[in-house]
């Protein structure tokens, strides 16, 4: 689903391309398409051009991110384009909420400076007035006919002009969204600001679906969808660790089975383990029951023969913990490490494990519980 490709580096910024600008010249071909008239190729280029100049304004505003977090002392990972916007990926977040709120407004900013450059020169032209009401006014009409160098300055103009108000919308994920979270999370704290933003995000996004119906517009359909769909995802993120950090670690954590899988057994024991246990992940040991890793049950029934030994195919790396530690910061630590688990250890003895398995089924259990307890006979 997030597959992309490296297209080069910009500014010293790694770029790459979403898999979904595969769809683009299929778009092409689709709105240059005329019934009764077939392909017209003239209406390929003039397409081909306006998905260039668009691909471009979102560049800009994206490397107005990246370039201000890099000013800020803050890492730009990479940049993604979509064929209907961008993300720059940056990891962690600025210590600083004024860091924070310069690197957010910086891509609107490079599209508000965008679009008062082609204003003047959109002015000069021969009945540029006209123009600028036109390009500003989606329900105007034209009564003047632009020259393409007129056709080009418009876009630029409407274009930045739109990526500019729309991006500074107090709706998450855009930029107004991230501005407004890092401007109240001092005075209400993280979690009531993420609340609020990502809120915001589902009302807006709603009135924006109901705008593009109306307008018959389906590009801001689905860009409506996405502010939607990213509020709500970025709402059950927050509520998902708001309850791992009330979680106690007793409540995922494994004991250690009688019946160990060691690194020199037989796939063919290794299977039999798993068949007394409903895990999908256990412990392997070495031959002195020291904890070398763990091995995921489908691994060893898709990829290994029975015959052939565990040792080729567990994972040696693995997180290391207490039986006191925050659940969710362990939890982010196996994320990040990229491992199936950590072994909690109390006093130099493993006493039990916790699998990523374990947590995402704890987490899937509670929204249940809640529906039971309000729809259970009484």
């Amino acid at each position: 689903m997030f597959r992309s490709w490296r297209i080069g580096r910009i500014f010293g910024v790694p770029t790459e391309l979403h898999w979904s600008f595969l769809l683009v010249p299929a778009a092409i071909l689709g709105y240059s398409y005329e019934a009764g008239f077939g392909l017209r190729w003239s209406q390929v280029q003039w397409w081909s051009g306006i998905t260039l100049l668009l691909f471009l304004f979102v560049l800009v505003h994206e490397l107005g991110h990246a370039l201000t977090a890099r000013s800020r002392g803050v890492k730009a990972e990479k940049i993604i384009l979509f064929p209907l916007g961008g993300g720059a990926l940056i990891p962690e977040e600025p210590q600083r909420i004024r860091d924070e709120v310069l690197i957010y407004f910086a891509g609107p900013l490079a599209n508000i400076l965008l679009a008062l450059l082609a204003l003047p020169l959109l002015l000069l032209q021969p009945g540029g007035a006209y123009l600028i009401q036109f390009y500003l006014n989606p329900f105007g009409n034209l009564i003047v006919v632009p020259s393409p160098l007129e056709q080009i300055l418009g876009i630029t103009l409407a274009v930045n002009a739109v990526l500019a108000l729309g991006n500074l919308l107090p709706a998450y994920p855009l930029d107004g969204g991230r501005i407004l979270r890092a401007v109240l999370k001092r005075p209400i704290g993280e979690r009531a600001a993420t609340v609020i933003t990502t809120l915001l995000g589902i009302v807006i996004g709603g009135g924006l679906v109901a705008l593009s119906v109306s307008l018959g517009d389906p590009v801001l359909g689905l860009s409506s969808l996405f502010i939607i769909s990213f509020s709500a995802l970025e709402l059950n993120r927050g509520w998902q660790r708001r309850r791992l950090a009330r979680t106690v670690m007793k409540e995922v954590l494994r004991s250690p089975l009688s019946d160990r899988i060691y690194a020199t057994d037989r796939v063919a024991r290794a299977r039999a383990v798993f068949a007394k246990t409903d895990a999908k992940v256990l412990p392997v040991y070495s031959n002195w029951n020291e904890l070398s890793g763990f091995v995921e049950r489908e691994v060893l029934l898709r990829e290994a023969h029975r015959d052939q030994r565990v040792q080729p195919f567990y994972e040696a790396e693995f997180i290391a913990a207490r039986p006191t530690d925050s659940l969710l910061l362990l939890t982010e630590r196996i994320v990040e490490a990229n491992v199936y688990g950590a072994a909690i250890y109390e006093g130099g003895t493993v006493v039990g494990f916790v699998f990523t398995e374990d947590v995402i089924q704890h987490l899937d259990r509670s929204p249940r519980r809640f529906y039971k307890r309000f729809t259970s006979p009484t």
